[in-house]
């Protein structure tokens, strides 16, 4: 397959595999040796399954944006963003229903016309999701924390 037919695959992962959690189209989409890196490792569709009903506890409505793609050879670059409602439970905290808008930055690779591997590397603003979610205070409040800590006022 060639670079546009995998740039297709690719928005169907996004599409029908992680927003509507239609598995009946894995077949389709993922190769049968899939693994992937999030979530500690990802191994076969039952694993890919695992890690988006598990992303979709922390948002019942989470949903992957791609905002753009490059491709070459048989990898592709995805940047995007998760968004959603953070209505579940993460690190052992119940949700207090705040927007989280997190982008990325992702590569997958294919073989044989299916995602193979997917997040083989991968860049994420988690300190901007930890801020959104009220884990982690704001920048003006970690600066002036800092400069009284060092009596620097």
């Amino acid at each position: 397959m060639g670079i546009e037919e995998n740039k297709e695959i690719m928005q169907r992962y996004f599409d029908e595999l992680h927003n509507k959690q239609d598995f009946s189209k894995a077949d389709e989409i993922l190769h049968r040796e899939y693994s992937g890196t999030a979530g500690g490792g990802i191994k076969g569709l039952e694993g890919f399954k695992q890690h988006s009903n598990y992303m979709h506890s922390i948002s019942s409505d989470a949903h992957f944006e791609v905002l753009d793609m490059i491709a070459e050879g048989d990898r592709i670059a995805v940047f995007g963003e998760w968004r959603g409602a953070w209505d579940g439970m993460f690190a052992g905290i119940r949700g207090t229903g705040q927007q989280i808008n997190r982008p990325q930055a992702n590569i997958y690779e294919f073989k044989n016309g299916k995602v193979f591997r997917g997040l083989t590397r991968s860049v994420d603003d988690q300190f901007t999701t930890g801020q959104q979610l009220g884990l982690i205070p704001s920048m003006e409040i970690l600066v002036k924390q800092y400069k009284e800590s060092h009596n620097l006022e």
